[in-house]
């Protein structure tokens, strides 16, 4: 395949006029990891203004970890800061109380949901467990989106597991998170989100396997396919590449680097 127009556009530095969402986004110091400028939002907005992305959507390191409720409070509150800018997500911890859990996502709704970031592996909580149940029975009754880390060798949140809970929750979207981590993950991605036309791939991680994108584009549907970059933990200049520079379409990278998750997320 020939050198597309957004293939040029990325080796000329400039995306102007190009819609990308980082539907895969997290904020704030990590305990183990240099994160540069402490990774709050105006650094994130400038790295975005930086790589040419149009939107940001977040979930706090801080509420993938030991606290999501103040991780939401950062969240919303960034939000409110870079309005169109940054977009929050709202993250739970499966290992509070049922009426704990509905609380926290009470909280927030009358500011606005546009999906959950859940993380299976951080929290040491499988995927299917009645901690997580609320988010999903509040996620199908109103057509909402569920993004959930998943990672080659990880039991906490497998691809098998969370194309599951698709089949138990029709009404809700479920985002497979870094489904391009190992070829055993790809592959069972793509026959899960070929099996239920609510699982969607996203392709965050610091590093994607070579012809990992030509495969999901090929096994799977472009149009269930999103963009991310796990920015400010990674820079996210080299996973905005990897997708410009794949042997693609044009019209299959402006779906995943934008459209789908528009979408997606209602934005």
């Amino acid at each position: 395949m020939s050198p597309s127009a957004l293939t040029y556009k990325c080796l000329a530095g400039e995306l102007t006029g190009e819609l990308v969402i980082d539907a895969h986004c997290h904020m704030g110091p990590w305990y183990n990891f240099w994160v540069r400028e402490g990774g709050w939002a105006p650094a994130m907005v400038r790295s975005m203004d930086v790589c040419g992305i149009t939107v940001s959507i977040v979930a706090p390191h801080v509420a993938i970890g030991p606290d999501e409720r103040i991780g939401n409070d950062q969240a919303y509150a960034a939000a409110r800061e870079f309005p169109g800018r940054i977009v929050p997500f709202v993250t739970i911890n499966p290992n509070r109380p049922r009426q704990v859990i509905e609380a926290e996502i009470a909280r927030w709704e009358a500011e606005g949901i546009v999906g959950f970031k859940l993380h299976p592996s951080l929290h040491g909580y499988r995927a299917s467990g009645e901690g997580y149940r609320p988010v999903y029975e509040y996620a199908s009754a109103r057509g909402l989106t569920v993004l959930s880390h998943c990672w080659d060798g990880d039991p906490h949140g497998a691809p098998s597991v969370i194309a599951a809970l698709a089949g138990e929750y029709p009404g809700a979207s479920f985002v497979i998170g870094h489904a391009a981590s190992g070829w055993s993950v790809l592959e069972t991605s793509c026959v899960e989100a070929r099996r239920h036309e609510n699982v969607y791939l996203d392709l965050t991680g610091s590093g994607m396997l070579y012809g990992g994108l030509e495969y999901m584009v090929t096994h799977a549907d472009p149009e269930r396919i999103t963009f991310g970059s796990d920015n400010p933990f990674i820079d996210p200049r080299p996973p905005l590449a990897r997708v410009l520079m794949a042997r693609i379409s044009d019209d299959y990278k402006r779906l995943i680097l934008g459209l789908n998750a528009k979408r997606l997320y209602n934005l």
